[in-house]
């Protein structure tokens, strides 16, 4: 087996000086001082010129790209969907088959839902306004956008029930000049 022939080294700087300084001034001795002081400014001009290379920064790692490009994936149906250049659902249909999440979207849900209220009133029709009063006030401080549409054709049954004997007299039946209440427990015996 044979070894490479080891490729010869380049010379040294000051060697380069040495043999310049000959060429153009032969026979001549090269002024004390002037090899070290040469070689030590061109070696500091080199040093400024060509800073050192810094460490480069580390390639993402194969799971960090492939979420990268699933988010680009996703943000760019997003996009699209909104631009109306492709249909909603089958930009959701797509990021189904991507195994990515769907575009989120408004909706608008009509619910019917069986509720038990009990309130007090004088009429069936003052029950019912009574009762969507209260869900209205429930629903008011809830941080959420709701309409609520009460058809008066879907009130679906107010049974009446006995008389709440906790209630104050109506204003309007109220006077100046009236006689105080009388004691509703005096009454519940």
């Amino acid at each position: 087996m044979s070894t490479p022939d080891p490729q010869p080294r380049p010379a040294s700087l000051e060697a380069v000086l040495r043999d310049a300084w000959d060429a153009f001034h032969p026979g001549q001795p090269a002024p004390l001082g002037w090899l070290t002081h040469t070689a030590a400014s061109i070696h500091d001009h080199l040093r400024t010129q060509q800073p050192t290379p810094t460490a480069a920064a580390a390639l993402p790692t194969v799971d960090e790209q492939s979420t990268a490009l699933r988010r680009r994936v996703w943000q760019a149906l997003r996009d699209a969907a909104a631009d109306d250049v492709i249909a909603p659902d089958a930009a959701d249909h797509i990021l189904d088959t991507l195994d990515l999440p769907g575009l989120p979207r408004r909706w608008q849900i009509r619910l019917t839902l069986p509720l038990w209220i009990e309130v007090t009133a004088t009429s069936r029709d003052d029950a019912v306004e009574a009762a969507e009063d209260a869900i209205d006030a429930a629903l008011t401080g809830t941080g959420h956008d709701t309409y609520l549409d009460w058809d008066n054709t879907t009130r679906d049954d107010a049974t009446p029930g006995a008389i709440d004997t906790t209630t104050d007299t109506p204003a309007d039946l109220r006077s100046a000049t009236a006689a105080p209440e009388p004691d509703h427990d005096a009454h519940a015996s």
